[in-house]
């Protein structure tokens, strides 16, 4: 999982850092690290 993390958020910033606004290119990463942190919260209450 930690894995799918990294790679899902490097690859996130590569696709952000074709977006035009540089805002873009900063959220999508933080925005996909952040999703992974919310499941593992969600898998670990459960």
């Amino acid at each position: 999982m930690i894995f799918a993390a990294i790679i899902c958020t490097l690859l996130g910033g590569v696709l952000g850092a074709f977006l035009e606004p540089v805002s873009f290119s900063v959220s999508i990463p933080i925005a996909v690290m952040g999703g992974f942190i919310l499941k593992a919260l969600n898998n670990k209450q459960e």
